[in-house]
């Protein structure tokens, strides 16, 4: 059984309760699963995440594409001690996280009107679950002992992830990385 996480903060421009077109994304003809549903999909495979081949005994952050359709896709990632990826968001994309094992720590970027940032962390042990809209940015890092396994469905699938730096106080973009059905596109 999984629990589902409070939203921490941060912004949300996504419905995340329901089935919605993408209107940004005219070459979807197929509804966009919503919040919920996305969430149940990352429950139902963190089921057998763990043994998923390369998620034991991994030495470096490791991510592998479970499924994808026309509408959404879903990862599984390994994240060994240490293991992290920087603050980024996901695009126009929604998301759901669910940890399959071992625990995870997200830190949220909250930004005000006048562009200001402030963050907040959570730990996320395994059977925790969440949604996050498309405006999440976030780092996540297992700041454990042991290995930590975690399933990420995103809708529509992802295109792009941009990252991020705080400096004085303030939100910056670093790069911009784009996607082709899990490819990265140069």
């Amino acid at each position: 059984m999984f629990t589902v996480a409070t939203e921490c903060g941060g912004r949300s421009r996504t419905n995340l309760g329901r089935v919605r077109l993408d209107a940004s994304r005219p070459e979807l003809a197929f509804p966009v699963p919503g919040g919920q549903e996305l969430l149940a999909k990352a429950e139902g495979m963190a089921k057998n995440a763990l043994s998923w081949p390369g998620m034991v005994g991994m030495t470096s952050r490791r991510f592998e594409l479970l499924t994808s359709s026309d509408t959404f896709e879903a990862w599984v990632i390994g994240w060994p001690p240490g293991g992290t990826i920087e603050l980024h968001d996901h695009g126009v994309s929604a998301g759901a996280v669910a940890v399959a094992g071992g625990e995870l720590v997200e830190t949220l970027v909250s930004e005000s009107d006048d562009g200001s940032v402030s963050t907040s962390r959570r730990r996320m042990v395994a059977g925790t679950s969440w949604v996050m809209g498309s405006r999440h940015i976030h780092d996540v890092v297992n700041d454990g002992y042991l290995p930590a396994v975690s399933v990420h469905v995103y809708a529509p699938r992802l295109t792009s992830m941009t990252h991020y730096r705080i400096v004085g106080g303030r939100l910056l973009p670093e790069k911009t990385v784009r996607y082709r059905k899990g490819d990265v596109v140069p």
